[in-house]
């Protein structure tokens, strides 16, 4: 299928969303990392983001107040979007438990059968590293130092369907194509040093946009469409923001009027701070990262336009799971409303930031229903042409009916959860989350309207409905054990945390109605 002008007759996913002459779209992915719920201006709830470029596509498109991931940290959740499936099937439930599984399928190995030229760019964390010894055994080998290149290489993006890749976090990327658009052999370039310093003084995000933007500029107008997954290594630490990008956001006079503190300096870690930092100089940290985010969604919009790609092309933004909140890890960023974060699934950590602009396809909408972040790539495969219905190994659904009018309501299924001891289910407004150790809480999650919480109705994770429902806990209990029992691991006994009740009694408390 290399015409990217062939019709519906390809495009069965076409149909069921009324684009019955439309063309393959463009899919673009971009996922942010510990990025809160709070933190887009339209679910901001201190006045505190600015990010306009963002902003323009929540509002233009369809905002999505009920968004999960399918684990609350990096590596597992990302097994997930990659490939569209929960990736508690292949065991890759926690951070240390890769890398992806060759016997996985990507979104863009799909994508690329039907037609589509595929990259990466920035964060993947879904390779061999440190953490992976069980890996090591199977290959043979003792360390990231003596693991074989081809082995490692099997399980970077190359490996998963990506014809064109930029893996990265900071300055050194895993790339055959550079910042000015050249294809290269396959190599890692630092750009502290690559083409004589040229790029030394680009931060990170500038340089994941403009990636990004090459490869937009390579494949425009070209004969076939391109599916780009663009990975944001923000606002996760290392809190390292440029003055060019603190200027822009509050300063730290204004946080302390807000009520942050910035009289101790308690954020010391040297891993993820440039050096000690106050609470106010964190927050501002965080809303400096979201900055460059948003200026780089911005330039990447432009070259869309520019290059009149903009039309045809979807975005899906979401975030891998939600912030940290803790001394040793917080990124600046906030779950408000929602108790928790990174680390467990209480809604902190699980509910992310998510919508999907399609301009002029997508009418601007608030999605007030339970999706996850599989949707998306089911999306992308309806739309590329195929049928994910019939793909047993894609767990998501097709959006496109319920963005576009055609289907009234949510997709009828249930939305799971796991991370290592703690499992949960979501139905509608319901959330019943279960502890291998016994433990089981039924909460109404539901939200009234983004950047907003009613305290008098809104009792969220702070009040327990299981002895007030019991039969909507026992259904979804049996829901969510039947889905773990068909797991390759169906009970975890590693975990953060050894009591739900206990972590909620300590850091919130529970109420009643």
């Amino acid at each position: 299928m290399k015409n990217r002008l062939k019709w519906v007759v390809l495009s069965l996913g076409l149909m069921a969303t009324g684009l019955v002459a439309a063309k393959q779209p463009n899919i673009i992915f971009i996922v942010t990392d510990d990025h809160g719920f709070n933190d887009l201006e339209a679910t901001d709830m201190r006045d505190e983001v600015d990010m306009p470029n963002i902003h323009k596509l929540t509002s233009g498109g369809a905002l999505m107040t009920q968004a999960y991931c399918t684990a609350p940290q990096c590596v597992p959740s990302r097994a997930g979007i990659v490939t569209g499936r929960y990736q508690q099937k292949f065991a890759m439930e926690a951070n240390g438990e890769g890398p992806l599984p060759k016997s996985e399928t990507s979104i863009a190995s799909r994508l690329k059968k039907l037609g589509y030229k595929t990259g990466h760019v920035g964060k993947w964390h879904l390779e061999p590293n440190r953490q992976t010894k069980k890996w090591f055994e199977q290959v043979g080998c003792t360390s990231m130092a003596d693991a074989p290149v081809e082995a490692v290489n099997a399980h970077r993006p190359q490996g998963f369907g990506y014809d064109e890749y930029a893996q990265g976090t900071g300055n050194k990327y895993w790339s055959n194509f550079d910042v000015s658009g050249k294809e290269v052999e396959p190599q890692e370039i630092n750009y502290k040093i690559y083409e004589k310093k040229s790029h030394a003084d680009k931060f990170r995000l500038q340089l994941q946009t403009e990636l990004a933007q090459r490869f937009v500029e390579r494949h425009a107008k070209g004969a076939e469409p391109f599916f780009l997954y663009l990975a944001y290594y923000g606002p996760h630490s290392p809190l390292d923001a440029p003055a060019s990008l603190t200027d822009q956001v509050l300063s730290v006079e204004e946080l302390v009027a807000k009520g942050y503190d910035n009289t101790k300096k308690p954020y010391k870690n040297r891993i993820n701070y440039a050096r000690p930092y106050t609470e106010a100089e964190v927050r501002q940290q965080g809303l400096a990262l979201l900055k460059g985010i948003d200026n780089g969604v911005g330039e990447l919009i432009q070259t869309l336009e520019k290059t009149g790609e903009l039309d045809n092309t979807i975005i899906f933004f979401m975030g891998d799971n939600g912030a940290p909140l803790g001394t040793k890890s917080w990124d600046g960023s906030v779950n408000d409303p929602w108790h928790g974060s990174k680390g467990i699934i209480f809604e902190g950590g699980a509910r992310v930031p998510y919508f999907v602009y399609w301009k002029d396809v997508i009418k601007p909408q608030v999605f007030d229903k339970p999706v996850n972040t599989l949707d998306a790539g089911a999306t992308a495969v309806a739309l590329a042409g195929s049928d994910p219905a019939k793909d047993s190994m894609l767990d998501g659904v097709n959006l496109m009916p319920f963005l576009t009018g055609k289907k009234k309501g949510e997709p009828s299924r249930y939305i799971y959860q796991r991370y290592m001891n703690t499992a949960a289910v979501i139905s509608g407004k319901y959330k019943f989350m279960m502890h291998e150790n016994g433990e089981e809480l039924l909460f109404d999650v539901s939200l009234e309207q983004p950047g907003a919480h009613n305290t008098d109705k809104e009792f969220h994770e702070t009040h327990n409905l299981i002895s007030e429902m019991p039969e909507k806990a026992a259904e979804l209990r049996k829901a969510l054990l039947d889905w773990k029992n068909e797991l390759p691991v169906p009970e975890y006994d590693g975990g953060f945390h050894s009591s739900l009740i206990e972590f909620a009694e300590k850091r919130w408390g529970f109420r009643e109605r």
